[in-house]
């Protein structure tokens, strides 16, 4: 008798932990996690370039909060088997006249995969991509159709979040039981023009996320 309620526990014990890792993906259980407050970048580095910026007009923003993670997750719809969701928290979103970045990235059969959207102007422009991603032969890819412009992408201040949504077939056609590795994301903030980004060293402002946990594709 001991020996089946052994087995039994065990059994549980397994189903539990499985379960447990194909069921996260949801706010209050991201695989992604961030601390707060904690920016980095040519303005926060010189406060006082930053302020110089502001009062000539330059970059009129006063706080970077729309640009600091708060977490990132992967789930999925029973009712749309053919996509995956991403959603990245923001403790305080909000469009930027400069072009402000949220992206997510992660590893699948040892190929990189990302999905990021860029906003800026009270939300007259907004961008999304979604698909392989190759460092600095990302425009490479693009041209290649690999990363492709979608409109598939929810921006809600009032939660604040950016919710994707993705063709599986465009980030290496999952299935149920694939596991989507090495998770994490990043946000910047940058000029409309990338000269002026680069002479101001890069993003303006940024923030990573990194050493997220592994995603179990359920569908």
């Amino acid at each position: 008798m001991k020996i089946v309620i052994n087995i039994l526990i065990s059994s549980m014990l397994v189903i539990t932990v499985f379960s447990a890792n194909v069921t996260a993906g949801d706010e209050s259980n991201p695989e992604i996690q961030d601390g707060q407050d904690d920016i980095i970048g040519t303005l926060v580095k010189y406060p006082g370039l930053s302020q110089i910026l502001q009062r000539i007009g330059i970059v009129p923003i006063h706080t970077f909060e729309f640009i600091d993670i708060t977490s990132a997750w992967f789930y999925e719809d029973k009712n749309e088997p053919d996509y995956l969701f991403v959603a990245i928290k923001i403790k305080d979103l909000n469009y930027t006249p400069l072009r402000a970045i949220y992206a997510v990235h992660w590893t699948f059969n040892e190929k990189h995969y990302g999905v990021a959207c860029h906003t800026h102007s009270d939300g007259e422009f907004t961008w999304f991509a979604a698909g392989q991603i190759f460092g600095l032969l990302d425009n490479w890819a693009y041209k290649k159709g690999l990363i492709k412009d979608l409109s598939n992408c929810t921006i809600d201040l009032e939660k604040n979040k950016i919710t994707f949504k993705i063709p599986k077939n465009i980030i290496g056609n999952p299935e149920s039981g694939d596991v989507l590795t090495e998770t994490y994301a990043w946000t910047g903030l940058r000029f409309i023009s990338e000269i002026f980004t680069y002479l101001f060293g890069g993003e303006l402002v940024k923030d990573t996320a990194p050493d997220g946990v592994d995603y179990f594709i359920q569908y």
